[in-house]
């Protein structure tokens, strides 16, 4: 059991840094919706919060929610993204693990109200957007 939060010594650098770190019309998720917009996909919107884990992109008439993932912060399978940690361990790989099982819940929520969830990781953005565009298309295309 992690102690409770206010006794975390964390240092104004590195809460200045976190306080940095956007959850939402993050960088790649930007540069993901320009991509989309350029190929002629529309029809999609941000946020979606009446929906299991607001879903960064969501075509309701298609049942298609997109989650846009960091792979650092949602523990990407492919690259490995892992910054060793330094101070309050615990804490942190506790963070981490929760997040990894709340995206597990809430893409199984999605499916159960039948929706089809794509999770597009930052690393294949950067290494091949087009491919993460055409998944996007392909599954926007297919008939419910």
């Amino acid at each position: 059991m992690l102690a409770p939060r206010e006794t975390l010594v964390v240092k104004e650098s590195t809460s200045r840094s976190m306080r940095a770190n956007r959850s939402k019309d993050t960088t790649l998720e930007v540069t993901f919706r320009k991509a989309l917009w350029r190929a002629g996909i529309r029809g999609y919107r941000k946020h979606v919060r009446s929906l299991p884990g607001s879903p960064d992109l969501c075509f309701s008439s298609k049942r298609v929610a997109v989650f846009m993932h960091g792979c650092y912060w949602h523990r990407c399978p492919v690259c490995k993204k892992d910054a060793p940690l330094k101070t309050n361990v615990e804490f942190w790989r506790s963070k981490l693990e929760a997040s990894v099982e709340r995206d597990v819940r809430s893409r199984e929520r999605l499916e159960a109200l039948g929706y089809h969830v794509l999770i597009i990781w930052e690393c294949e953005v950067r290494k091949n957007l087009e491919s993460c565009v055409e998944r996007v298309r392909t599954a926007v295309a297919k008939p419910q």
